[in-house]
């Protein structure tokens, strides 16, 4: 019973199982999207603290509207304390990952007395379980031990904060007035606008309070059993009055801010739609079953649907997820858990799961929506007939050490950057970028040795990659790109048809943003004199990036007067 019911020592078991579980992986290293946000962010790169200093860092993001400044801000303070040590930037994911989950052990608490059926001395012990099996997903690895979506973490701990402060103000009778108003305060002017700032997904924080109401506080004043009208009019007028009429604007007068997106996209706004009924089952079988073969840090492998019919499993897909949602909604006053799992799950994917131009897959996209699914599952172990007590912990505890096994097995791969790549290509041969990946670990390792049969065996590996990588996906340049570079700092030379292919691509294909990190790379190369690529090439490359209507904007004007510096 102490044990059961003890706040501090089952804080104390969860976080030193979840440190356990991600120590091995904290010694790798950088990955992708680390590289353009992170490494070559020169405002980030800062030597000491000064507020004009701090201000441009935070200021200094590119990776949404908002740029997340609060985000751009902390990798910035990794820096100063710690330089660029991957190390350091995955202790500190590491302690934002334990403080989601003490919030979210915090948040579970609160909303138990709101639930039927959950006897009062068993709450400690459903809390624990839910912050457990969460910090022990291996599903969220990748916005523990991927620096850069510390973003994700972040947004998701201010989240939970404005939900936790946002449920206190709920229960406070009439006459605390004055503590009611300020925990609003803190929920909507405070840990909102902080999750924002830390990544835009964070805009759904009113969608959440909406569930909390709808099926647990029921839009009632505390201590009484009738609807609060003013509560209504509040979330009528400042929540769904406004959500429609944006859907509205941008669905009949302004399609072209969500459809310009698709311009640097390989796939349309209907064949998204259609790929991410499937994308949110696979998630949820990753939920379920997370089996580190199918996990992965890229999933640019997956298909795309081409229609509702191609492949079949899409109207399949399609149906699953609208019969989730509509018996959750019938479901709401009989099995309000079961609907709460549902509803909230779908709510989290809402932006980054529907019309938004963004890549199809992301695991770290479940780093906050995988949270109701565990509630009802952690609920349905604790719940239930007395005879089948011991079954049911049991099953738990088996789950429990499932999922943290498998989060220390996925932590130590990471933790060793070159069985990492070789992982990342076994588990998805199809992948582009991980082919990609390894393709560039190899060119690495071959600048580090001297000329001999070793180097020529290396850029060979790296060659036969980047032209896999290439060849698996016609509008990607990443592999091209890599075999240019092996020319420039090794001098194995690219051959006609892949220098064509990259020509075509930058000509022809949607232009993504990561042209523009490739394209400022091979003309800070050149800058600093470390690669040769001949004058012809580079004019080549530099008029076909022109002849593409992508190649736009501020990065465009950004590169094309470096590169006439570099001519003249």
């Amino acid at each position: 019973m102490w044990i059961r019911n003890n706040v501090y020592f089952q804080l104390l078991t969860a976080s030193l199982l979840t440190i356990a579980a991600y120590v091995l992986g904290l010694s790798g290293g950088f990955y992708f999207d680390d590289e353009w946000n992170i490494l070559r962010n020169q405002a980030l790169q800062l030597d000491s603290l000064t507020i004009e200093g701090l201000w441009n860092a935070a200021l200094s993001g590119t990776a949404g509207p908002l740029g997340r400044p609060l985000s751009m801000l902390s990798f910035a303070l990794n820096h100063v304390f710690f330089g660029f040590d991957p190390y350091y930037f995955k202790l500190v994911n590491l302690l934002i990952h334990l403080m989601c989950g003490w919030a979210m052990y915090a948040l579970v608490l609160s909303l138990c007395e709101y639930l039927p059926r959950l006897p009062a001395q068993r709450r400690h012990l459903f809390a624990f379980l839910v912050m457990l099996m969460w910090l022990l997903h291996p599903l969220n690895l990748t916005t523990v031990l991927y620096p850069v979506q510390r973003m994700a973490g972040l947004s998701a701990f201010f989240c939970m904060l404005g939900m936790l402060a946002y449920l206190h103000a709920r229960r406070i009778q009439t006459s605390g007035w004055a503590v009611r108003t300020g925990l609003y305060a803190l929920s909507f002017l405070v840990f909102w606008p902080l999750a924002l700032a830390s990544k835009e997904n964070a805009a759904l924080f009113p969608v959440y309070l909406f569930l909390l109401e709808l099926l647990f506080l029921k839009f009632r004043s505390a201590g009484e059993k009738k609807l609060s009208i003013p509560l209504v009019l509040c979330y009528g007028i400042f929540f769904i009055f406004p959500a429609v009429v944006l859907a509205f604007y941008y669905i009949f007068y302004s399609p072209e801010w969500v459809l310009s997106g698709y311009t640097n996209r390989d796939f349309t706004l209907t064949e998204r739609l259609f790929t991410e009924s499937r994308v949110l089952l696979f998630y949820v079988s990753q939920i379920f079953i997370p089996v580190n073969s199918s996990l992965g840090l890229f999933h640019d492998d997956f298909s795309l649907s081409r229609s509702i019919f191609s492949p079949w499993t899409t109207f399949a897909s399609i149906s699953a997820v609208l019969l989730l949602v509509i018996g959750a909604l019938a479901g709401i006053r009989k099995y309000p858990v079961i609907a709460f799992g549902i509803l909230f799950f779908f709510a989290a994917h809402s932006l980054e799961s529907t019309v938004f131009a963004l890549e199809l897959v992301h695991e770290h996209r479940n780093y906050l929506a995988m949270f109701s699914i565990l509630f009802v599952i952690a609920y349905y172990f604790v719940v239930g007939a007395e005879s089948l007590t011991r079954l049911r912990a049991l099953l738990a505890v088996c789950l429990v050490v499932f999922l943290g096994a498998t989060t220390i097995t996925r932590a130590a791969v990471w933790g060793e950057p070159a069985i990492h790549v070789i992982s990342e290509v076994e588990n998805h041969p199809e992948s582009p970028r991980a082919n990609y990946g390894i393709g560039k670990q190899y060119a690495v390792y071959a600048s580090s040795l001297e000329s001999s049969a070793q180097k020529a065996d290396a850029i060979k590996k790296a060659t036969e990659h980047f032209r896999k990588s290439a060849d698996l996906r016609s509008s990607y340049t990443d592999g091209l790109f890599g075999l240019l570079m092996l020319e420039a700092l090794e001098g194995h030379m690219m051959s006609e048809e892949y220098f064509l292919a990259l020509l075509d691509r930058l000509e022809n294909a949607p232009f993504s943003n990561n042209n523009y990190n490739y394209l400022n790379s091979i003309v800070s190369c050149l800058e600093r004199t470390h690669c040769e690529i001949s004058n012809g090439k580079m004019a080549e490359i530099i008029n076909a990036c022109s002849d593409n209507p992508g190649f736009s904007g501020k990065n465009r004007r950004s590169i094309l007067r470096r590169y006439r510096n570099l001519t003249e």
